[in-house]
Parts: C-alpha cells; sequence; structure tokens
C-alpha cells in the first residue's frame, strides 16, 4: 500500500478516531482541542484521501469513521497499534 503523506494533525484525528470505533465532530473537536474550522479541514482531507467515512446526521452532527482503506493503513503503520473492535 502506498502511504499518503499525513502530518501530525491528520494522524493525530486518524488515531483518535481508531480508539473510539467512530466519533462525532464535537468530541473530535473536545479531545483534540482542535477548533472545529481546522478539524473540518482536516476530516476533508482525510476523506479526499479515502481514508475516513463522513455521514450527516441530523442538524449538524457529524459522524466519522475510518474507511477501509484507513484502517489498512494504520494496521500497516502499527501492526501491535491499539485498533479495537477487529479492524
Amino acid at each position: 500500500m502506498r502511504m499518503p503523506f499525513l502530518n501530525r494533525d491528520y494522524l493525530s484525528v486518524l488515531e483518535q478516531i481508531a480508539e473510539d470505533g467512530r466519533d462525532d465532530l464535537e468530541t473530535l473537536e473536545e479531545t483534540l482541542r482542535y477548533d472545529r474550522k481546522k478539524l473540518r479541514h482536516i476530516i476533508k482531507g482525510l476523506q479526499h484521501k479515502g481514508l475516513v467515512t463522513v455521514r450527516y446526521m441530523s442538524g449538524y452532527d457529524v459522524l466519522i469513521s475510518l474507511s477501509a482503506k484507513g484502517k489498512r493503513l494504520l494496521r500497516s503503520m502499527w501492526p501491535e497499534s491499539m485498533l479495537p473492535f477487529g479492524y
């Protein structure tokens, strides 16, 4: 698998999503202490790279989870990682 370039912020978001299995935007904001604009930018970048899937729920709620490609990437980067839920 060809490794996409990911800066520290992108990797932090991926790791946080992997730890919880999926996250909403508000939880990611609180956990990572990123402002909403920055977090939306990161998520759009990860979505463009095919590493996360984004589901828009009612209102402004957004649910973000790792895509199959994102799971494979994290597994290849950290084979002994904390990826829960059988990733």
